[in-house]
């Protein structure tokens, strides 16, 4: 009779625990090893591989920007990217590139960002057109007396003011200096308002402030700033319930002037934003006034410096 494997009772559930893979993973002799059904992994999940675009779609073509809709004298391809470059003198204020393939609901998307100087954008998803608006709609925000939406403490100017185009300041503040000798005048609003978006975005910037951010484009603005899990309840304020990464390490994680690979799954309520391998953010959004669950893809740009993405590729989850 062969002699029964023993834990000693003080070792408890964690002997348990690391016997069962030598318990599940070894067959009796002359015995084939039993077969486990697909997706079945006795030793625990594989690193994924962030490369292994099987089964997605590439939504850049690498040399045009086919399938995509903006304003061609600010948006081009440039290395193999997409790419935009405001300045001080030629600034593009808030811009958009649109995705013309569709308005995922549920879906794992992959790319690759890379900015310089005072950039600041990020990847649209679940959005829509603030001209043809489909699906949820985001209510209108509340106005300050001076005009203009209620910026976050914290939150950077955008292209506009670097210019010295801002929303009117309150009496006695002095206005904020040129950022250079010749400041120009962005593209009116409506000259680019048939590809303004309204929606969900994975926000990133060249200084790495607000990277992997959950960012609310026309809706709640910054839900959380990024490393946080977050949850949307209705009727409440959002709420950071864990935090994931501190800033330090958040900076280690990040390429200043290199690039940055972004994975966003979007699957029912709940959404994560990774940033070279790491989970950035993760938002569970039960709030239906303004949870969306499909919309438009988009690329989004302001502030001054030189923008490039590639490496867009879709995959929608059934």
């Amino acid at each position: 009779m062969k002699k029964l494997f023993s834990i000693p009772l003080h070792l408890g559930a964690a002997a348990l625990m690391l016997a069962a893979p030598m318990a599940v993973s070894q067959a009796p002799a002359g015995q084939a090893a039993p077969a486990f059904p697909p997706g079945f992994n006795p030793r625990g999940s594989a690193p994924y591989d962030y490369t292994d675009n099987t089964g997605f779609t590439p939504l850049f073509d690498g040399s045009s920007l086919k399938g995509w809709d903006g304003d061609t004298s600010l948006w081009s391809v440039k290395d193999g990217a997409i790419y935009i470059h405001p300045t001080c003198e030629h600034p593009t204020g808030t811009v958009y590139l649109v995705w013309q393939g569709g308005e995922p609901a549920d879906f794992i998307l992959k790319y690759d960002f890379k900015g310089t100087e005072r950039v600041n954008g990020g990847m649209q998803f679940r959005s829509y057109l603030t001209e043809k608006p489909t699906g949820t709609v985001y209510p209108p925000r509340q106005r300050m007396a001076g005009g203009g939406a209620p910026r976050p403490a914290g939150a950077a100017a955008g292209a506009g003011a670097a210019a010295g185009q801002g929303a009117a300041r309150p009496a006695g503040v002095p206005p904020r200096p040129p950022a250079c000798a010749n400041p120009g005048t962005p593209p009116s609003k409506e000259s680019q308002a048939k590809w303004d978006l309204f929606g969900p975005q994975a926000d990133f910037d060249a200084g790495n402030m607000w990277s992997g951010m959950f960012y609310e484009q026309g809706g709640r603005s910054i839900i959380s700033p990024p490393g946080h899990a977050i949850l949307a309840e209705p009727g409440k304020p959002t709420f950071a319930t864990a935090t994931i990464a501190e800033k330090d390490q958040l900076n280690q994680w990040f390429k200043k002037d290199d690039w940055n690979s972004f994975m966003i799954i979007a699957k029912g309520n709940t959404t994560q934003i990774f940033m070279n391998g790491h989970l950035i953010t993760s938002f569970v959004d039960l709030d239906p006034k303004y949870f969306r669950a499909s919309g438009k893809l988009g690329i989004e740009v302001e502030s001054t410096g030189e923008y490039w993405v590639r490496n867009v590729y879709l995959k929608e989850l059934k």
